[in-house]
């Protein structure tokens, strides 16, 4: 929910094997972006933690490095990080 309406609008990250998910939305204005996201938990018995570390954590920070270096203005992020027990 915003009272500036958002430039652009993007759901997901543009990764097949990560969209879907209802996972990410990116909010583009005219000084900054915001993205909010649902980050994967490692599941019930660290069963996705190597998906987790080694697959979504490293495509969305690439989106994100890529998301400043495009437009060119600070990238916000807000969301479940899912970064604690």
């Amino acid at each position: 929910m915003t009272k500036i309406k958002p430039l652009s609008v993007q759901y997901d990250i543009g990764i097949p094997k990560h969209d879907g998910e209802g996972r990410s939305i990116t909010l583009e204005f005219p000084e900054l972006i915001v993205v909010a996201v649902y980050v994967p938990n490692a599941g019930e018995g660290l069963k996705r933690l190597n998906y987790r570390v080694s697959e979504w954590d490293k495509d969305f920070f690439a989106y994100l490095e890529k998301l400043s270096k495009e437009k060119q203005r600070p990238v916000v992020i807000a969301g479940d990080l899912n970064v604690a027990h």
